[in-house]
């Protein structure tokens, strides 16, 4: 058995947001899916990104408003978000910090979140949308 903490390893800027990734972690080189910690300050918002993975993000502290291709939905603490491939997304925190555990991994056929006959091609969203971070987009792949 291993376990993971967020406090275990030194989180970095990215995303505008602060990010553990798993692969720091001895013995997760042979996992079938990715993962990393994201902390959101308070008052504060992720830059937009959009990716060609499927994430699911579980909110495991704190209270998030995940804003999803325009959408805004509250996600507090215990909530689970599957983002498809492609989608643009930006995370923010209210007043207090967020945490959440981010679990990606490349869609391949058959399996959960993998692109939907009809579905919208990443990337078809005009840039510039009106997001909170909208002038600031990370870039493609983690």
């Amino acid at each position: 058995m291993q376990t993971f903490a967020i406090g275990d390893k030194e989180l970095t800027d990215e995303y505008g947001i602060q990010i553990g990734r798993w692969e720091r972690y001895a013995g997760t080189g042979g996992l079938p899916f990715n993962a990393m910690w994201c902390q959101v300050p308070a008052d504060s918002h992720s830059v937009v990104d959009s990716h060609p993975e499927v994430e699911l993000a579980v909110v495991v502290g704190g209270s998030a408003t995940f804003t999803v291709d325009g959408r805004d939905t509250a996600a507090p603490a215990g909530t689970a978000v599957l983002l498809r491939p492609g989608e643009r997304h930006v995370i923010t925190a209210g007043s207090e910090p967020v945490r959440i555990l981010s679990i990606y991994w490349l869609p391949e056929d058959g399996r959960p979140g993998a692109e939907e006959p009809g579905a919208e091609e990443p990337g078809a969203e005009e840039p510039g949308a009106e997001e909170p971070g909208a002038a600031e987009e990370a870039p493609d792949g983690r």
